[in-house]
């Protein structure tokens, strides 16, 4: 009975020291968080609009992008062959890539033209399609297409609004809201391709409390930077996601440890 219980007591005693080394190796960011929407902040970017009779020129902070020629034809741009058609008070855009449709968009204004909509279908190699439908304001006067845009919100129909976090080692498993799937990253900001940002992610360990995302465009400029903050109770993240110019946007939420 002696022997017995020594080596009951041993086991139990293992136990415990193991499941205090299993505590003590948990880090704080692993979970699941969800987005508490009411906390959303959201201050867009602001365009200029230009149409003449051949299509238009969006101007973002004083930089004009390439004109988008609306004739029904297909013409090459950096990011495919894009199609422009003319429709009602807006236009219907498509791009394709090797010969594969990479997304289509339509674009309308308001019966008042004080809102401009812009629904837009994309369809990813490896993935469902999903859709984007982004409201802007006008800021400027008119009624048509022509004028200053602000945009006030977007809706992505993939959005799940909550972000998945792992971390193991020196790196992590992150799968922001509204992305397709996990991307594993080192954490001390080490680029990693992804097709589904059509560049890449890095994620950086700013200290115990601070990640900081970073998207980036094929050619290496970052594109959008998401900065998470835990709480000291652990139990929130504050989310500041800012895009630099020429497209300068800001949002701010708040997400809780489900």
């Amino acid at each position: 009975m002696k022997h017995f219980f020594c080596i009951s007591t041993c086991f139990v005693t293992c136990l415990v020291a193991f499941s205090s080394v299993c505590v003590a190796q948990a880090n704080s960011w692993d979970g699941s968080w969800k987005m508490d929407r009411s906390s959303i902040k959201y201050d867009g970017p602001t365009i200029t609009m230009t149409t003449d009779s051949e299509g238009y020129t969006i101007s973002r902070e004083g930089t004009a992008s390439p004109k988008v020629i609306c004739d029904g034809n297909a013409h090459q741009t950096p990011g495919g062959m894009l199609t422009c058609t003319k429709a009602g008070t807006g236009y219907e855009l498509a791009l394709a890539k090797d010969g594969n449709t990479i997304y289509k968009a339509t674009s309308s204004i308001s019966a008042d033209g004080k809102k401009r909509t812009v629904k837009s279908t994309g369809f990813p190699k490896d993935g469902k399609p999903y859709t984007i439908t982004a409201t802007w304001e006008r800021q400027s006067d008119g009624s048509s297409m022509n004028g200053i845009w602000k945009e006030v919100s977007v809706d992505e129909s993939r959005q799940t609004w909550v972000m998945k976090i792992k971390v193991t080692g020196d790196s992590i498993s992150f799968q922001e809201t509204g992305t397709p799937k996990a991307m594993v990253c080192k954490l001390d900001g080490t680029p990693t391709k992804s097709e589904d940002v059509g560049g890449a992610i890095s994620v950086k360990e700013v200290d115990a409390h601070t990640l900081k995302v970073t998207y980036s465009s094929s050619d290496g400029k970052a594109r959008r930077e998401n900065t998470f903050v835990l709480s000291a109770d652990g139990k929130s993240v504050s989310e500041t996601d800012v895009t630099p110019a020429p497209s300068t946007s800001k949002m701010t939420a708040t997400l809780n440890k489900m």
